[in-house]
C-alpha cells in the first residue's frame, strides 16, 4: 500500500474522533437528528480508517465513501454561517481535510 492510503487513514481517526467528541457535547434527546448523523459520520470514519490499516478487503472502498459523506456535511453546514466566525473556519477546516482525505483514497494505488 502506498502511503497516500495510510495518510488518509489516520486522518479518518483524527476527525472520526473530533465527529465522536461532538456527537457527544452535542447530544439532545429531544432533537437527536444531527447528533446521530454525527455518530454515525464518525463511525464509518473509523471503522473504514481501521479496515483500511488492517488491509482488509473494502477498506479504501468505505474510507472513500466516508470522505465522501463527511466532505458532503461539511460543505452543507459551511452555507449555513452567513458571517465568518470561528466556527466557520472550523467547518472550512474539516470541509477541506475531508475533501483532502478523499482525493488521497481516490488517488491511492495498491502495490503488491
Amino acid at each position: 500500500m502506498t502511503w497516500f492510503g495510510k495518510v488518509s487513514a489516520w486522518a479518518a481517526i483524527v476527525v472520526g474522533l473530533a465527529f465522536a467528541a461532538l456527537t457527544a457535547m452535542s447530544f439532545d434527546w429531544q432533537s437527536p437528528a444531527v447528533p446521530l448523523i454525527n455518530a454515525v459520520s464518525a463511525f464509518l470514519l473509523l471503522l473504514a480508517a481501521f479496515r483500511t490499516l488492517r488491509k482488509m478487503s473494502g477498506g479504501l472502498r468505505l474510507l472513500c465513501g466516508a470522505w465522501g459523506l463527511i466532505a458532503g456535511l461539511s460543505i452543507e453546514r459551511l452555507f449555513a454561517f452567513s458571517e465568518l466566525n470561528i466556527w466557520a473556519m472550523i467547518v472550512l477546516a474539516f470541509a477541506s481535510i475531508s475533501v483532502a482525505g478523499l482525493a488521497l483514497t481516490v488517488l491511492h494505488k495498491e502495490t503488491k
